[in-house]
Parts: structure tokens; C-alpha cells; sequence
């Protein structure tokens, strides 16, 4: 099993830049020309957090390809102060897409099609904090509202992206000892002052865990988990000191991911990341590759997501709340329903969206148990969701295609009830995302989460 796990992260690195093609969103007209999504197959972050100074800048390098000619659509909250195209100065644009779906950044320079290099310094500000000669910052991130995956700190691409990304991580100033709590390959930091960490190529922007903070600010337990395919995972479980910080809340929450892990291992097969990461910030929580920042209610539900969402990977906002579905399907104890009424438009929101709908947690999780029944005869829906994960790890897909996907696998289609159920009624607008806070995933404003750091 160990060796089939190898070579499947081998193939789909091999693959991935296909699979990013064939989900690249449409080009669109501008009032400067075609705007076109690009194939980001390197990206370089030099991170550097200036104490001395209470400032936090990014000098990035970004190696692409065009697929068509035209104007390379990239995106960045923060605007860059400095922009480069294949080595020449360039502005980048803030532009909606048609149906104001989102909006993102559009260089002012046409490419021809093939390979180009962009790159830029702008400031992080977004979850930074300088205090007494320290300092904290995190990239988390969101998908209840858009431009909150990676592009909310760094210079990114949309989700449908799969990229290599690599990061150098300087401190300048710094009076006593940090610790970074990654996903990636943490190198040697070197005079504990500047750290690389490098991440797989199936990476997209919502992938990266990434945590920096003063030593004297965190504890934390260490152990190994066995999988099942013989791999020992290390696993890092940690919380901010007098946050959370009671007695055997640390031993607590180790022992409660090793039941989450073996539980989920038996079902879905070996957990498809190297390690986990476990950090407790006590209110709901949010998923990443192999981690999670999660309350000890939530770790279940963020956990089953290391195999739905950033295992089977969703390739934009309408194939978003697959994941969730599945995920408050394991919540409620995987029932089965034979009727549903209503339909939702989880899947038919306008073109470029990039948000979660909320009906996931409801509606979709009741879809979920609709499915279950119907298949029922055939072993129900959980033999389909080990089979995804074996087939189609780190491949992100559109819903329409895991619907495909099911009714292959069961010989009979599924197609009308996702018709019926999750591509209704769409208002035309962006998602609503005005909602009753969901207990694992509760919407929080950058003050909020700045408590957590």
C-alpha cells in the first residue's frame, strides 16, 4: 500500500498541470484586452518579518505558463508595490470578473502563449503582529467569503491551480526564539533566523498551513501515528499558553486525533498526507493538507477533510461544497433518507465563484443521505469515497465529474438526482453568505482570528 501511495503522488505531480488546464476558468474581455487564467507551475515567497521595524514584506517569483495570449490574470489582495513581467515593470489591474462573481488582478501586459516569469514585492499586513522584539503571523484562511485562500497574504492563483511552492522565511531582529508549524518540508533554520520550506506540487491555495510564533508563546505534545500501509506519520498537536492552556488539554486532544485517524483510516484507507498537525484555537476551525486549526468539537469534521477537500480537492467554488456535504454526513452519523424535498443551487452558482454555499452543511449533507439510500443495494455511498480518494487523490474536479465519477463506479447514473438537488434555483448574484454560523466552520473577521495567533 505504502509503495501504491508513492507512486500516486508521483503520477499526479506528473499530471497535474493537464488536470490545471482542463479546470482553468474561461478567458474574458476587458476594457484592455482578453484577460486569461495562466498555469502557475513554480512559485517563490521571500518572506521577511522585520521586527526591528514592526513591518512584514514579500518578494515573489512566479514562473507560469500561458495556455492563449493575452492578459495574465493572477490575484493578490494586497496590491504589489513593485510588479515585473519577464523582466520588464508592469502594473496590475483590480477587475471583476463578468458576473462580479469576485475580483482579482490583471496584468496590463500581454503575453504570447508559453512560459513567462512575474515578479513582484508587496507588504504582508493580514494576521501580523510585532510585539516586544517578537513576532506572530499565520496564513489562514477561508472559503465563507472570496479572496480568502492564500491570496489574502501572497500573490496567488484561484483553486483550481496546483502548484510547487517554496518559501524563505527570514526574521530580522528577533529577541528570542520562533517556531514555524507547517505542511511543507521544514528545512534547518539557519542562526534561527531564516527557514525554507518547500511544498508538493499538487499544493493549491488552500492547501498551505503556515504559523509562525515566539517559542515562549506555544506548548505542545509530539508523537507518531502507525497507518495502515506501514508508515509512522508524526503528529504535532499545540495550542497558544493561557488560551487553552488546562490540564491535559494537550494529551486530550493527541488521544482524540489517533481515534479520529484509525476511524477514518478504516474507512476511506491510509491517511493520503505525511504527518498531521493539530492546532487548538477553540472556536470551530478550518482544514488544510494533513492540518487544521480547529476547536476539540470540530477536530472530527477537519480531520475527515485531509481526505475531502484537500484530498479529493474541489476545483472552484461550485464544486466547494462536495466536501462539506460528505463531512456533515460523517457528522450526523452517515444516515439514510428516502425522500427529499426542495433543491438548492450549490452547484450552479454564477461562472467564477469562489465560495462555499452554506447549504452544504444542511441541504447537502440531506442530499448526501439521499444518495446513501439510493444506493443502498451497492454498499451504500461509503465504498464510492474510499474508491474517489484511491483514484483520484489530489485531482481537483468539478462537481459534474464527481457525479460521473459515482455513477461509474455504481453502474448507474446519479446525474438526475444532482440535476434535481444541487444545480436549481440560482438567484444569478454571488452567494449569499449571510447565514446561522455553522458550529465547525464559523465566519471570523481578521481581528478575531488575530486572537489565535
Amino acid at each position: 500500500m505504502k509503495v501504491m501511495i508513492l507512486a500516486a503522488l508521483v503520477s499526479t505531480a506528473a499530471l497535474a498541470s493537464d488536470n490545471d488546464l482542463r479546470h482553468r476558468p474561461k478567458s474574458f474581455s476587458t476594457p484592455a484586452g482578453k484577460a486569461v487564467f495562466v498555469d502557475f507551475h513554480e512559485a517563490n515567497y521571500n518572506i521577511t518579518y522585520d521586527i526591528t521595524k514592526g513591518q512584514a514584506f514579500v518578494q515573489a517569483q512566479i514562473k507560469f505558463t500561458a495556455p492563449e495570449a493575452g492578459l495574465p490574470i493572477f490575484d493578490s489582495v494586497t496590491a504589489p508595490t513593485r510588479l515585473q513581467l519577464n523582466g520588464k515593470d508592469v502594473t496590475a489591474v483590480e477587475t471583476q470578473t463578468p458576473a462580479r462573481e469576485t475580483t482579482l488582478r490583471v496584468v496590463s501586459a500581454n503575453v504570447s502563449e508559453g512560459n513567462h516569469v512575474l515578479q513582484m514585492e508587496l507588504p504582508l499586513t493580514a494576521l501580523v503582529e510585532f510585539k516586544n522584539g517578537t513576532v506572530k503571523s499565520a496564513f489562514w484562511t477561508s472559503d465563507l467569503a472570496s479572496r480568502q485562500f492564500l491570496e489574502r497574504y501572497l500573490p496567488a492563483n484561484f483553486e483550481f491551480d496546483q502548484v510547487k511552492m517554496n518559501f524563505q522565511v527570514n526574521l530580522i531582529g528577533a529577541k528570542e526564539g520562533h517556531k514555524i508549524y507547517t505542511n511543507g518540508v521544514l528545512g534547518k533554520a539557519r542562526n534561527g533566523t531564516s527557514a525554507a520550506i518547500s511544498y508538493p506540487p499538487y499544493y493549491t491555495a488552500s492547501s498551505i498551513f503556515f504559523h509562525i510564533t515566539p517559542a515562549s508563546a506555544v506548548e505542545e505534545r509530539r508523537s507518531s501515528l502507525r497507518s495502515i500501509d506501514g508508515r509512522e506519520l508524526p503528529v504535532t498537536v499545540y495550542h497558544q499558553k493561557g488560551l487553552f492552556s488546562t490540564p491535559g488539554n494537550l494529551a486530550n486532544l493527541e488521544k482524540q486525533t489517533a481515534a479520529i485517524f484509525h476511524e477514518l483510516e478504516k474507512d476511506y484507507g491510509a491517511f493520503p498526507h505525511p504527518g498531521i498537525i493539530v492546532y487548538n484555537a477553540g472556536q470551530g476551525g478550518m482544514e488544510y493538507c494533513g492540518a487544521t486549526m480547529t476547536s476539540a468539537q470540530a477536530l472530527g469534521h477537519e480531520l475527515f477533510h485531509s481526505y475531502f477537500a484537500r484530498g479529493f480537492m474541489p476545483a472552484n467554488g461550485n464544486s466547494g461544497w462536495v466536501d462539506e456535504a460528505l463531512a456533515s454526513w460523517r457528522d450526523k452519523g452517515y444516515s439514510s433518507i428516502a425522500q427529499l424535498s426542495g433543491t438548492s443551487a450549490m452547484s450552479s452558482h454564477p461562472y467564477y465563484n469562489r465560495i462555499t454555499d452554506m447549504q452544504a452543511y444542511t441541504f447537502g449533507e440531506r442530499f448526501m443521505s439521499l444518495l446513501d439510500n439510493k444506493l443502498k443495494a451497492k454498499g451504500g455511498l461509503k465504498p464510492f469515497m474510499r474508491y474517489i480518494i484511491e483514484k483520484r487523490i489530489f485531482s481537483p474536479m468539478f462537481v459534474e465529474e464527481f457525479a460521473t465519477e459515482m455513477g461509474q463506479f455504481y453502474g448507474t447514473s446519479v446525474e438526475a438526482e444532482f440535476k434535481q438537488y444541487t444545480f436549481g434555483r440560482s438567484s444569478g448574484r454571488p452567494v449569499n453568505t449571510k447565514h446561522v454560523e455553522n458550529k465547525f466552520h464559523p465566519k471570523m473577521t481578521l481581528e478575531e482570528l488575530k486572537t489565535y495567533l
